[in-house]
């Protein structure tokens, strides 16, 4: 994702507030759903203590990637693809990230551009689960299925039993952060803290009625302390084998989560990923 001046300064100021880093948690149960995310990231179920981004005023946000030939390169939008020359991947995984970097005079034989990475910081990458419940909708899946079975009848349930958080936003507006591109969903949240005990957020698509997504947070017993925000990049491509033109003709996804005051939902764009290299 590319971004203006304001954008960036709107991220600088972000970013000094902490971010929670996810550890894993259900994977012996979704051991199938663990691939594609990177070892040191979030499986299902991240549990999560709030910690401090370091460094230089991030510029983009950028999925690392790495070819099918084994070359590890930056994806900037649909189009462009970033060449980080001299820089090795530390990842063992696909990630995102936010990438601060300037652009090189010499050209790339594979990307778009080269560049010198001057900061990378890998977001909280988790993946997207089906769930079992179909809450009364009719018919049958055109989609692949691994569905989760969390002990509820209803996706209304489900939320109720969540703890609430709230979507960034500017009226109602999610801010900039909350967004989604090349197959993911990032989402930038807030809620009571109190470094006592890590939380848990999880995304979740009805196999039925997989446009419809379901972020659920479990505080787990931590205090209400401190109002802070928090970042994660949901996978979300496998939801959508199917759409092959996505970024030039976006479908619509609607998010829903648990507020403060009830029950809420956003529609956004949904671009699926870019082809691979």
């Amino acid at each position: 994702m590319k971004m203006n001046a304001t954008t960036q300064k709107k991220m600088r100021c972000s970013f000094a507030c902490p971010l929670v880093a996810f550890a894993m948690a259900f994977c012996f149960l979704l051991g199938q759903a663990c691939d594609g995310i990177d070892d040191d990231m979030i499986p299902e179920g991240g549990m999560t203590n709030a910690v401090d981004i370091k460094g230089a005023s991030p510029e983009t946000i950028v999925t690392v990637r790495t070819s099918s030939s084994g070359r590890c390169y930056f994806q900037l939008d649909q189009d462009v693809t970033l060449d980080p020359k001299g820089w090795t991947n530390p990842y063992t995984k696909e990630v995102r990230a936010i990438l601060s970097f300037s652009e090189l005079k010499e050209k790339s034989d594979f990307c778009t551009k080269s560049v010198r990475v001057d900061q990378i910081d890998s977001l909280p990458t988790v993946q997207a689960y089906y769930i079992s419940m179909d809450d009364g909708l009719e018919g049958g899946s055109d989609y692949p299925v691994f569905s989760v079975d969390l002990g509820f009848e209803t996706t209304s349930e489900m939320l109720a039993a969540s703890n609430p958080v709230d979507i960034v936003s500017n009226d109602d507006v999610p801010d900039w952060m909350t967004f989604s591109e090349d197959g993911y969903l990032m989402i930038h949240f807030a809620t009571f803290w109190g470094d006592v005990t890590p939380h848990t957020v999880n995304l979740y698509a009805s196999r039925y009625h997989p446009d419809h997504l379901y972020l659920v947070h479990n505080d787990n017993g931590d205090i209400q302390k401190d109002w802070r925000e928090s970042y994660a990049a949901f996978k979300i491509a496998h939801i959508y084998p199917s759409r092959k033109d996505g970024y030039d003709n976006p479908d619509s996804i609607v998010l829903h989560w648990l507020s403060f005051n009830g029950e809420k939902t956003i529609k956004l764009k949904y671009r699926q990923r870019a082809v691979e290299k």
